[in-house]
């Protein structure tokens, strides 16, 4: 039996680790085909074509990119996680009664990140995977507090 958990345990982290990656591989996939389509007046899909067909050091540099995204996000997890885990065990001893929280901090720091980046000379694709990618990021912390509310 409890070699059954462990495997249940394991086969979940896998999943929720590819759901991550496929997540973080579609927001790359979206910031280059855009990007490439604008650059080169072409549609979506033959800029998609142009990423992993025209040349390798283009392949390389979307892996690179897919690679940082999810290290980006893993460790936004981590550091949420822990927030999330004090400042509930914070509420938990100061108000009994509530049990979820909302990190404002969190999303002020993001906010103001988030307009720095947009106002910095940085290439296109930077700054829609950025936004993409801080998007997806405030979907995870409104997914966790709707988990921790229930």
């Amino acid at each position: 039996m409890n070699e059954y958990i462990k495997k249940m345990k394991k086969d979940f982290l896998v999943i929720y680790l590819a759901r991550n990656g496929i997540m973080t591989f579609v927001i790359t996939l979206l910031a280059f085909g855009i990007d490439i389509a604008s650059y080169y007046q072409i549609s979506f899909i033959k800029a998609l074509q142009r990423i992993f067909f025209n040349s390798i050091y283009t392949s390389m540099y979307f892996v690179l990119l897919w690679i940082f995204n999810y290290l980006i996000f893993e460790i936004y997890k981590i550091i949420t996680d822990w927030y999330d885990e004090t400042h509930h065990t914070m509420i938990r001893f100061m108000f009994k009664e509530h049990d979820y929280s909302v990190n404002w901090l969190l999303y002020i720091v993001m906010a103001f990140l988030l307009i720095l980046i947009l106002y910095l000379p940085l290439p296109a694709l930077f700054q829609y995977n950025i936004v993409m990618m801080f998007g997806f990021m405030i979907l995870r912390s409104i997914k966790q507090i709707y988990k921790n509310r229930l």
